[in-house]
């Protein structure tokens, strides 16, 4: 029987190993398609502008300036999500919340005024700065601002808004994503959170699942709950930064 047993732990660990390589994969291909879409409309635009009779080479300028920006967020996303699946350490970066909401808004704006939806920001003045990893927690800020706008994108009446904002809490700092759009059935707001659950055709229903595993390596929590009067409300803490931290 021990060879047997043997044989079967083989191949135990084998399947686990190949699980783990299969959800790094998803993870990664996840996550990496909003920095390649944009990366591919600025080059698109890049080839627009070079086709007018008298190409601006300003509008060139900027937009191989994005394809480069995006380009070197996808390298970098990579990298964090290898680290983050190896469960290394996030990065102890101090950052100010604010200017990171104000940073990813910009890639998510594109998309909501596709879309109709009307983005308001209440960031709370004078937060104290957190530690982390940048490129991963605005990931997480990015994935929560596509995902309502997606939620919204059916809404037949009424107005399609999206509200981020940011404020003190007993936990550190607080970074809340509402919308308006159907809101979510009681029984599903936890299942939302595990692997490969969607709510969406053709979805991967990897990520809130990343954004929860990347907002607890930091220490932090991310929840989901009813928005008033209708809507979804997303929100995660993260602790403030202490020099005796480093």
């Amino acid at each position: 029987m021990k060879p047997l047993q043997a044989d079967v732990q083989v191949e135990l660990t084998h399947a686990n190993r190949i699980a783990m390589m299969e959800h790094l994969s998803a993870s990664i291909a996840h996550e990496i398609r909003q920095p390649i879409a944009t990366t591919i409309i600025n080059a698109q635009a890049a080839l627009h502008f070079l086709d007018a009779r008298t190409p601006d080479l300003e509008e060139i300028r900027q937009a191989l300036d994005a394809i480069v920006r995006d380009a070197n967020r996808t390298r970098d996303l990579i990298s964090a999500l290898r680290a983050l699946m190896h469960k290394e350490p996030p990065r102890q970066d101090s950052l100010d919340i604010n200017e990171a909401v104000c940073e990813i808004i910009a890639l998510g704006r594109a998309e909501a005024l596709r879309n109709g939806v009307l983005t308001e920001t209440r960031l709370a003045q004078g937060l104290p700065p957190i530690q982390g990893d940048r490129v991963l927690l605005q990931q997480v800020i990015l994935n929560l601002i596509i995902n309502a706008v997606e939620a919204m994108r059916d809404v037949g009446h009424g107005p399609r808004e999206l509200l981020i904002s940011s404020a003190r809490s007993p936990d550190g700092v607080l970074v809340a994503v509402a919308d308006s759009g159907p809101g979510l059935p009681l029984e599903q707001i936890e299942r939302l959170f595990e692997a490969f659950y969607t709510t969406k055709p053709g979805g991967l229903g990897m990520g809130l699942s990343i954004c929860r595993t990347i907002i607890e390596h930091h220490g932090g929590r991310l929840w989901a709950t009813a928005n008033a009067p209708r809507g979804a409300l997303f929100q995660f803490t993260v602790p403030v930064h202490r020099p005796s931290d480093w």
